[in-house]
């Protein structure tokens, strides 16, 4: 598809153009449209019905590192609502554009501090997403930050629809040193279990596979 076709889409009367038009602005990351993109997006933000085409929007600024789209995406993280799927992909876009490199774990801490449970959560996906490597020490008080998150205040009561947050830091530690991960790891699949809508306890079986991926060094895509 090309730059003017996905502009044109951008512009389009139908949320679904300007959903897939950002999804492929993202994907291949075509910098050329960024300017539009935020256009687009800061159009689309005041429409509550057209959360999902927004969510594609914030993603697609994220990766294409459209860092003059950074004090909405900071407004959205600070409002910190608990159980927001755009507040977890604007907290992904938060360090996606803050970061110094792939191994600043800087903002990953800042957000996991300072934030609920859906800007943690898009602050761990941006670790396993972009496959980020921080330093020793901050692997370190990562891991510590997150040790039981599953147990978060905010996911009390909705283990069902919000998932566990750890799949994300547990993807991570694939490409980080095995010593500083492996007991983190081993914690997640022994306490990989939530709480289904009928009150019955039921095991994790997505974060024990990706621990047991992660124990051997092998990546785990997630989106």
């Amino acid at each position: 598809m090309i730059p003017e076709e996905l502009r044109e889409r951008l512009l389009s009367k139908r949320s679904a153009d300007r959903r897939s038009a950002a999804k492929h602005i993202g994907k291949e990351q075509i910098f050329s449209l960024s300017e539009t993109l935020f256009t687009a997006y800061t159009k689309e933000k005041n429409d509550k019905r057209t959360w999902e085409t927004q969510v594609e929007m914030i993603k697609a600024i994220g990766k294409l590192n459209y860092k003059p789209a950074f004090t909405d995406i900071e407004t959205i993280v600070q409002r910190n609502l608990p159980h927001d799927t755009i507040t977890i992909f604007a907290a992904r876009a938060y360090v996606q554009l803050t970061r110094i490199s792939l191994n600043d774990g800087k903002p990953v801490l800042q957000l996991l501090i300072a934030g609920g449970l859906s800007v943690a959560t898009g602050a761990l996906m941006a670790l396993s997403t972009d496959r980020m490597a921080p330093d020793r020490d901050d692997c370190k008080d990562i891991i510590r930050a997150c040790w039981d998150i599953n147990q978060h205040p905010d996911r009390i009561g909705h283990e069902y629809g919000f998932g566990d947050p750890r799949n994300y830091l547990a993807a991570a530690c694939a490409g980080w040193d095995i010593q500083i991960t492996a007991g983190f790891l081993h914690h997640c699949i022994s306490t990989a279990f939530h709480t289904s809508l009928s009150g019955k306890r039921v095991e994790n079986k997505a974060l024990v596979d990706i621990c047991k991926r992660s124990l051997s060094g092998k990546n785990t895509k997630l989106d």
